[in-house]
């Protein structure tokens, strides 16, 4: 009987974790698509191309002139994704993915 116990333990915490997992995959593609639509209105009413988001690259010189948007950071105790748009002091918009630690509520 303890066996049964411990084994459907188990499985509950699997199915716990993926379901986290699923849920911090869907708020950040929720959170990339509206940093999307921010990014493309702000770069028409500036007259500027929308940037394509790329992934950060340890070492990537960033010269951020002006934030237009970040996404929102995701409670959960593993990593999430990202985003950051900005105008450089040239002018240019750029939109860069980065991966960020979530912060455990038992870890306080």
């Amino acid at each position: 009987m303890k066996i049964k116990i411990c084994l459907f333990t188990i499985a509950l915490l699997g199915s716990t974790q993926s379901y986290a997992n699923v849920a911090v995959e869907k708020l950040t593609e929720r959170y990339q698509q509206k940093n999307t639509a921010i990014t493309q209105q702000y770069a028409e009413q500036a007259g500027k191309p929308a940037p394509k988001i790329i992934d950060y690259r340890y070492g990537m010189k960033i010269d951020v002139a002006k934030l237009i948007h970040t996404t929102n950071d995701i409670k959960t105790c593993g990593s999430f994704k990202k985003i950051m748009s900005y105008e450089d002091s040239a002018g240019n918009l750029h939109a860069v993915r980065y991966t960020l630690q979530g912060e455990c509520v038992n870890q306080r």
